[in-house]
């Protein structure tokens, strides 16, 4: 298990109770919100998968402008 890949999956809304069963025994895999994704988490990981919806969801928040 240590050459184990490790697996970053993204949803687009909040975490599915039926999701977070299917991977929970998946060592391998974490799972996060479109909401929590950050460089950190990506970059700990050595593959990242993401549905339409978080792509769509985090492209949305990008052109959002910040107002301060």
């Amino acid at each position: 298990m240590e050459n184990t890949k490790k697996i970053l999956l993204v949803d687009g809304g909040p975490l599915s109770e039926n999701l977070k069963l299917a991977t929970q025994n998946l060592h391998y895999v974490n799972i996060l919100p479109s909401i929590g994704l950050n460089v950190y988490s990506i970059l700990l990981h050595d593959t990242l998968v993401m549905t339409r919806d978080a792509v769509n969801r985090i492209v949305e928040r990008m052109h959002t402008p910040i107002n301060r």
